[in-house]
């Protein structure tokens, strides 16, 4: 977290983020399909996959 600190304060603010925060920018190419999401997304256990190894 340092080294991003350093690297933001040497080259401007939002120069590096992490993965997770997704991109600071306006011009994003890519995001998530909201409309296409079930209305039950949370209150229906039934449909949360299971992956099994």
């Amino acid at each position: 977290m340092a080294a991003m600190d350093l690297i933001n304060t040497r080259f401007g603010k939002g120069t590096v983020h992490s993965g997770g925060t997704g991109n600071p920018g306006t011009n994003r190419v890519w995001t998530m399909k909201q409309e296409r999401r079930t209305p039950a997304y949370t209150t229906c256990l039934a449909d949360v996959p299971v992956a099994r190894a």
